[in-house]
């Protein structure tokens, strides 16, 4: 069938297909992104954690339908279209390692729904687009200081020498074409790929918007922590988890004390930069342990969730943190800012029926400590951490 003959409606119906596919991924991106119950990370790393194992989920399982369809339906040109732009999508935005891995995925679709009966063409499939998913690579590598140059250059390039080694050695297509044929799946192949770079330009600018605006509704600017919508929403979640799973929940009350003395003796400069440090110095708790979570709700006030954690070791930390603080020297305008940081740390009672009752208590714990002179640690008991003298 010829380009002048040619009805768009499989090209339609490829471009409404890649499509899918990718909005399906981006909507799927978002929803593991932002983790209910959880802040949301402010940049999108699809080479480690839950996105790695949805991309490879995702574009293997896209390997397993594309490769059965091959197999036991024929050959179509229009897939193999859409699998090399997958490929160019998965190298240029998500990582070249995942590629390899979906074309593992596919190569072992390959020998399971064949029973090994083309063994050496399987492997020769594996090379074939290896070797393409390399030179992807390379391209990006060398030409990515300009998404635009790189998309054109491998279109223009690599995709012609990819449909003419179809026309020459019918291979990785076990189908003889016409000339004819590898100029029309040469055109529409260019045609899919700029609709789908627009496409991709869309939601980039889309997720960035929504980055920031959800950036801007949980995270606290001046210290970097959550806020206190954030600490809510997950306090709320691990409470949930908690009396469901019977798991344990400890909250850690924070204040930072005599921080009005502060403020009026720098100037509230000065008490940012003290609350700066103090930001600094939680988000190193909550890095390095996922059990860990700290917001700033207000003022000089903050609060740790920790979950999976037993009470003495919550003492432990609130006395680490404590000591660190006790430690800190702000430096502003010359002068040498000291501070203390009282604590009330509570946990989770079978007596508990809502989340506010577990936060009121680790709030009088704080209190209690600020009525003992400050710089103090009180349990959930009421008694005073004996670990101080």
């Amino acid at each position: 069938m010829t380009f002048s003959r040619w009805s768009l409606n499989p090209l339609l119906t490829g471009i409404f297909f890649e499509l899918g596919i990718i909005f399906l991924f981006q909507i799927l991106v978002r929803r593991i992104w932002v983790h209910p119950g959880r802040e949301p990370k402010f940049s999108l790393n699809y080479q480690q954690g839950r996105l790695k194992t949805l991309s490879v989920v995702y574009f293997g399982l896209l390997a397993v339908y594309f490769e059965y369809s091959t197999i036991m339906v024929g050959p179509n040109f229009a897939f193999v279209n859409i699998r090399m732009l997958l490929l160019m999508y998965m190298v240029f935005y998500i990582g070249q390692q995942t590629a390899y891995i979906v074309l593992l995925i596919d190569f072992a679709t390959r020998l399971v729904l064949t029973g090994g009966t083309q063994l050496e063409r399987s492997f020769l499939f594996l090379i074939f687009y290896a070797v393409i998913i390399f030179l992807l690579g390379f391209a990006r590598q060398r030409l990515w200081t300009s998404k635009v140059t790189t998309i054109i250059v491998t279109s223009l390039v690599l995709i012609p020498l990819f449909w003419l080694s179809v026309y020459v050695i019918h291979f990785p297509i076990e189908q003889q074409i016409t000339l004819t044929d590898m100029y029309e799946q040469i055109a529409i192949f260019w045609i899919m790929d700029t609709v789908l770079y627009f496409a991709i330009v869309f939601l980039d600018r889309d997720n960035r918007s929504y980055v920031q605006r959800v950036h801007q509704a949980t995270i606290d600017e001046l210290t970097g922590l959550g806020n206190y919508a954030a600490f809510t929403t997950t306090f709320n979640h691990d409470y949930k988890q908690a009396q469901n799973d019977g798991g344990a929940l400890i909250l850690v009350a924070m204040d930072i004390d005599r921080f009005k003395r502060i403020n009026d003796t720098y100037g509230h400069l000065g008490g940012n930069r003290v609350l700066t440090t103090v930001g600094n110095m939680l988000r190193e708790y909550a890095g390095s342990d996922k059990d860990i979570d700290v917001y700033r709700v207000g003022g000089e006030e903050f609060e740790m969730i920790l979950t999976g954690m037993t009470l003495p070791t919550a003492k432990v930390l609130a006395r680490e943190i404590q000591v660190n603080a006790e430690n800190k020297s702000v430096s502003y305008q010359r002068h040498e800012i000291q501070f203390t940081m009282s604590f009330g740390v509570a946990q989770l009672r079978e007596v508990d029926d809502t989340p506010d009752h577990l936060y009121e208590r680790a709030d009088r714990m704080l209190y209690q400590s600020k009525g003992r002179g400050r710089n103090e640690i009180t349990l959930d008991k009421s008694e005073k951490d004996p670990g101080r003298n």
